[in-house]
């Protein structure tokens, strides 16, 4: 009950979240955007993005010549996540005029991030699967729940206040049956605590330890 009290009230706390946007990250033509930081996106335009860490998921998307034939390759959704500070990053990806290539991509991306001086710059990626049909996907609630998982590219900041919120009133009900999920428990407190500001911190941990 202490831990539900708690959360709550981080979570009803007035949250500073910061203005600033110092990463740049330029994308290639054939990269299609599908998320950024957990909210849907499109295009290819060059992205302002927050200091620290930031997550976007695309789609590789180009048309290939082969055997005189023109082809269009679209693949998976792929998931980058990666962390920077005051920097402009480009995306690099591998060039695809086969059916071989493509499938390639699709069984296992390859991809370069470079800093400005030409750098390879440390990243995380995986593909955002989804069995089944693939017609009328929510993105946002797919990387909502791949974010909460132990996947490679996971980012639990990246679960947008809406999705967090659902998550909540999925988590409490379960606590008055004794299943709450202490693991999920703990995301989302790292979640709201890192949100938080100063005073908002200070006040978490006096709700704690009262």
């Amino acid at each position: 009950m202490k831990l539900r009290t708690a959360l709550l009230s981080l979570a009803a706390c007035s949250i500073s979240f910061s203005s600033f946007a110092d990463v740049t990250l330029n994308l290639p033509q054939s990269a299609e955007l599908v998320l950024v930081n957990g909210v849907n996106a499109q295009g290819n335009a060059p992205q302002t993005l927050n200091n620290g860490n930031n997550q976007i998921a695309f789609r590789y998307d180009k048309n290939y010549r082969e055997n005189g034939d023109t082809h269009l390759f679209r693949s998976e959704v792929v998931v980058m996540t990666f962390a920077g500070n005051d920097a402009t990053y480009t995306l690099q990806l591998p060039k695809i005029s086969s059916a071989y290539q493509a499938q390639k991509f699709n069984r296992q991306p390859t991809l370069h991030l470079l800093a400005a001086d030409g750098s390879e710059v440390a990243f995380k990626h995986d593909v955002l699967i989804k069995d089944g049909l693939q017609i009328s996907r929510n993105f946002q609630q797919e990387i909502a729940q791949y974010n909460l998982s132990k996947a490679p590219a996971a980012l639990t900041s990246a679960i947008t206040a809406n999705e967090m919120q659902r998550a909540q009133q999925q988590v409490i009900p379960a606590e008055k049956a004794g299943e709450i999920d202490q693991d999920y428990v703990t995301k989302m407190l790292n979640y709201w605590y890192n949100k938080a500001d100063t005073t908002t911190q200070k006040q978490f941990k006096k709700s704690i330890n009262n």
